[in-house]
């Protein structure tokens, strides 16, 4: 009985770890690709050289090489939408990372000025989020019938020191907003 428990779990353990490395194209993408549209797509979402392997590699098992010199053309041409500061603002204030070596025909400078005032804001936004939670927290806790006055009085102090900090929050993010509107 032991054997069959641990076939089972090798084989769901196999069958998840397989799952996890999805193919960068499918079969019929790879059979119809046109390799500078490819391209263009690839270097509008941000992705570097190396990306075409995987390409490769997903195209191989239908017998698929990749035409490389189109598929550089179009991802140039990709990176042209990629390579903004606009872009990268957006990239640093929904929280991800941006690999400015992917832009290195491009303004370095600008593009990571505009990201780290978009992560300003992310930060600022995930701030304001934390402390909105433990206002919240107290207000649910001073609504208790049973709380004794002394541990009230301390709730209500916090609840105060939170107010104050949350409107700082609020005044750096909005600050934050200003700063990046002409990128």
């Amino acid at each position: 009985m032991e054997n069959r428990s641990l076939i089972r779990i090798l084989a769901a353990f196999t069958m998840l770890a397989s799952l996890s490395g999805c193919a960068s194209l499918s079969k019929s993408e790879c059979l119809n690709a046109n390799w500078e549209d490819v391209g263009i797509r690839d270097g509008a979402n941000g992705q570097p050289e190396e990306y075409l392997i995987q390409h490769s590699t997903a195209c191989a098992k239908v017998g698929v090489t990749p035409d490389r010199e189109r598929w550089l053309s179009g991802r140039e041409q990709g990176l042209e939408r990629f390579c903004t500061a606009q872009r990268a603002y957006q990239i640093g204030e929904y929280g991800g990372s941006f690999d400015a070596a992917i832009c290195r025909n491009y303004d370095q400078e600008r593009l990571f000025d505009a990201y780290n005032k978009g992560r300003d804001v992310n930060r600022l936004s995930g701030e304001i989020a934390s402390i909105d939670n433990q206002i919240r927290d107290i207000h649910a806790a001073l609504d208790n019938k049973n709380l004794e006055a002394k541990e009230r009085e301390r709730l209500a102090y916090r609840l105060g020191q939170l107010e104050y900090q949350r409107n700082d929050a609020q005044r750096a993010y909005d600050d934050a907003r200003y700063r990046a509107r002409n990128l």
